[in-house]
This record gives structure tokens, sequence and C-alpha cells, in this order.
């Protein structure tokens, strides 16, 4: 797939190894991450 940002991956990593629901209006960019739960702040 596409590669995400250096920083990004390391902001999803951390929320995949926490097994949380990673908060962000950057849903674009963080729905490539296979198995990351998302969650936008804004639509909600």
């Amino acid at each position: 797939g596409t590669p995400i940002g250096a920083l990004d991956m390391l902001i999803a990593s951390h929320a995949l190894a926490l097994d949380i629901t990673l908060v962000t209006n950057n849903t674009k960019e963080f729905e490539r991450v296979d198995g990351l739960m998302l969650d936008n702040w804004v639509i909600d």
C-alpha cells in the first residue's frame, strides 16, 4: 500500500501497541494502517 509519514507511523504504532482507538481528524492518512481503530473527533 501507500506509506504514511514517519511521525504518523509512530503515532499509529503506539496506538496499535496499546490496543487503543486513535482519535484524529486525519483519518485519510491513518485508515491505511491495517487493524488501527479510528475515531474522527470532528464528525462525532
